[in-house]
């Protein structure tokens, strides 16, 4: 396999604060064309945000999980900066190089002593000495180094790594590439020989623990154990949805878990797509239920409605579609005895399925099976004509072109 590595290189010469990128990537709301941001901060600012952390589709800025964590963060975190700081180094090859071969040419451990001198050569057809000390001063605006002793902080991995990597995953094109990082980061920084982002040897690499992805890796679906003789789950923990947005939760409290459900349900679209959805229903007097498994259900006359939500980015629509599916056929059948005589199961997606997946809409269709999604361009939510005739009758406002 050819190296898999991005290869965005940013601007080495001109100099701005990691503090107005961050304010730059924290505008972004919504997919978002390159000249509305361009018309709203300094060509050069957004050019080298673009570089250093954007995802761009047919010149549009997608709002990716990087955007997602910032808002669910609020402020300049130290989470913040040390995802910044790994996506950054992870997509230049400059920086990347630098970082791995100079700076942690010990087995991956970092001879910070370099950054008390010019060290030039090392750019010396990228902005030479100015590209050297604009890398000295990044690293100590997200804390990583102190200025002046130049010594080294890297915070507990466990603390933002797991985020670094789902977020940083997406700037990698090949897909078996992208989905061994997601499988084993640990495995994919040690074979690519690019450790030293961590400031640690590979032997140390491989002792730490980490919580999991739950987007783009082939099977981690909820584990549903029964005994052996019983097909049935009991109901019993079933609760009004009242769940509160993953930025409003108490600052510094970290997910640490592989738990999928909770994993999912940490994520600020997730929580989009539930609150929207629950609102749906209480408009027409129906009081949305959560449970351990179903992200929603909620009960009209003789028919429930089963809602499965799915966050999803641009490389995760079939993925995450295909888990809602298989979680919404699995929930159906394990509460059959406690839901009504009709039942409605309905996907509830953060993407449209386009282009070379817009078949995927018919599929579900076939299946019987709702389908709705948010705009890319805001926060509404959309469906297609069958699954608005599906739901029409219990929930009038899906007949809206967008609800």
């Amino acid at each position: 396999m050819s190296n898999p590595l991005p290869q965005f290189e940013a601007s080495l010469s001109k100099y701005f604060r990691v503090e107005d990128h961050f304010a730059l990537v924290g505008s972004i709301s919504h997919d978002t064309p390159e000249g509305e941001l361009r018309s709203r901060f300094d060509t050069d600012l957004y050019v080298t945000a673009r570089a250093r952390y954007l995802i761009v589709k047919d010149k549009v800025v997608c709002r990716d999980k990087l955007i997602d964590l910032i808002h669910e963060e609020g402020k300049f975190t130290e989470r913040v900066k040390m995802v910044m700081y790994f996506l950054f180094m992870f997509r230049d090859p400059r920086y990347r190089q630098f970082i791995c071969t100079v700076l942690g040419g010990n087995h991956g451990k970092w001879d910070t002593s370099i950054f008390s001198d010019t060290q030039s050569e090392f750019f010396p057809h990228a902005g030479g000495r100015k590209a050297f000390t604009n890398l000295r001063q990044f690293l100590s605006q997200t804390g990583i180094i102190d200025e002046g002793s130049w010594r080294a902080h890297m915070p507990d991995p466990s603390g933002w790594f797991p985020a670094a990597v789902q977020i940083a995953s997406n700037s990698i094109d090949d897909v078996k590439a992208r989905k061994s990082f997601l499988a084993s980061p640990h495995g994919f920084l040690i074979r690519y020989g690019i450790n030293a982002l961590l400031n640690i040897t590979p032997e140390g690499l491989a002792q730490l623990e980490f919580g999991g992805t739950y987007e783009e890796s082939d099977d981690l679906l909820p584990q549903t154990e029964l005994p052996e003789t019983d097909t049935r789950v009991d109901i019993a923990d079933f609760k009004s949805w009242n769940r509160v947005a993953p930025s409003k939760r108490k600052r510094g409290l970290q997910i640490s878990t592989t738990d999928s459900i909770v994993l999912e349900r940490a994520s600020s679209q997730h929580f989009l797509l539930e609150e929207r959805i629950s609102q749906l229903c209480r408009d027409q007097g129906l009081e949305p239920m959560t449970n351990r498994h179903v992200d929603l259900v909620v009960d009209s006359l003789d028919t429930s409605i089963l809602f499965e939500m799915k966050s999803c980015g641009l490389a995760a629509v079939r993925g995450q579609l295909r888990r809602a599916i298989s979680q919404l056929l699995e929930y159906r059948f394990l509460y059959r005895d406690n839901l009504r005589p009709e039942v409605i199961i309905c996907a509830v997606v953060e993407r449209k399925p386009q282009g070379r997946l817009t078949w995927l809409i018919s599929y579900v269709e076939s299946l019987g099976i709702g389908l709705i999604w948010k705009n890319d361009q805001d926060d509404k939510l959309n469906c297609s004509d069958a699954t608005s005739k599906l739901l029409v009758g219990i929930l009038p406002q899906v007949a809206n072109a967008d609800f």
